[in-house]
């Protein structure tokens, strides 16, 4: 997997790879039940038992091409997945396992933000898409393109483009501190 986070509430475990349309809802639940009842389908070269996708899995939901990273609003359930392949931000609801918006940016969006979107208590009206390519978007600095962020209005039924701004140097990610 690319992305693997914890929704607010703790319940679920959301899983993103970039080779998979998917993004997997695993169930906190499930996989003690499984621990505790140790029904496990082997173990690991390196003697990790194995717990069976089927007992611990909640939803699969096809987000769209390249699944990469999640961020959470404030309204239950609801998640911001960037799809690298296909250039959009996709909204979705992890509960009920279904798509609710997608929104084309410019262009292979990595990374996403939302205000406290990895947190128990996500406060988000806005989401920044953190853009790898801005292709003929901005002009060339030297021989590098500039990246990008996109501002995204997030409040209403229908996510809305606010906002481009180019970066000139570096890569459009998160970095630890």
């Amino acid at each position: 997997p690319h992305g693997a986070d914890v929704t607010p509430d703790g319940k679920f475990i959301i899983v993103s790879g970039k080779l998979d349309t998917h993004t997997m809802v695993y169930s906190f639940e499930k996989i003690q039940k499984a621990i505790a009842d140790k029904k496990f389908e082997g173990k690991d070269p390196y003697g990790i038992p194995i717990i069976a996708m089927k007992d611990a899995l909640q939803a699969q939901v096809e987000l769209g091409l390249g699944p990469l990273h999640t961020q959470f609003d404030k309204k239950p359930c609801w998640a911001y997945t960037s799809l690298y392949v296909d250039s959009q931000v996709a909204r979705w609801d992890y509960c009920q396992g279904k798509v609710l918006d997608k929104l084309s940016v410019h262009y292979n969006i990595g990374h996403l933000l939302t205000m406290e979107g990895d947190s128990v208590d996500p406060k988000g009206r806005y989401l920044i898409a953190l853009n790898k390519l801005a292709i003929d978007r901005f002009n060339p600095v030297g021989p590098l393109h500039p990246q990008n962020h996109q501002l995204i209005d997030i409040s209403g039924d229908k996510m809305q483009l606010l906002y481009d701004m180019p970066l000139p140097m570096g890569r459009a990610a998160l970095r630890g501190g």
